[in-house]
């Protein structure tokens, strides 16, 4: 069987072939594939729309300038997506854009609901310089079970901001619900 450890999952690895899993060992692989195989029910169980949510931390977010309250680039557009982890005290990212003037410098999480602007609350980037015409970056970054949990228990009370040279105070914005 597998289990985890504090650095991932443990997968154990069987050398000796069909042949040496016996039956017991040939009925757990026969119903541990039946359970990949049959994955989902339907396709739409893994859409997701411009805005997702699920209640582990996982975040879908679009990025659009017209939530930014002083205005954001309008030729830009982009998509983040978060996955915060309070076990592994981190918060994970992918952001990408396009359409942005100026160079790409920074990407954090915000304390404020829609239409206000608050504090960093986690900070992803920052002194960067990515193309802001095209462009994405991921990555990792510690913070707390509290700052998670917070996030969870309230996505509307936080926003994403991506800034730019062009647009130092955020060329694109968007609200996690």
């Amino acid at each position: 069987m597998a289990g985890t450890d504090k650095k991932g999952p443990i997968m154990l690895q069987h050398s000796g072939g069909t042949r040496g899993l016996g039956r017991a060992g040939l009925c757990i692989a026969f119903i541990s594939s039946i359970f990949v195989v049959a994955g989902p029910t339907s396709a739409a169980a893994h859409e997701i729309g411009p805005r997702y949510q699920d209640p582990n931390g996982r975040f879908t977010v679009q990025l659009i300038p017209r939530e930014v309250p002083e205005g954001g680039d309008t030729n830009g557009q982009g998509t983040a997506e978060l996955n915060l982890s309070e076990p592994g005290k981190q918060a994970c990212f992918t952001v990408d854009w396009k359409g942005l003037k100026g160079e790409v410098t920074a990407f954090h999480l915000h304390v404020a609901a829609a239409g206000s602007e608050g504090p960093h609350w986690i900070d992803f980037f920052n002194d960067q310089h990515f193309p802001g015409a095209d462009g994405k970056a991921s990555g990792c970054v510690p913070t707390t079970p509290d700052q998670i949990r917070s996030v969870i228990n309230n996505p509307a009370g936080y926003y994403l901001n991506l800034h730019s040279t062009a647009f130092p105070p955020g060329a694109l914005r968007g609200q996690l619900r």
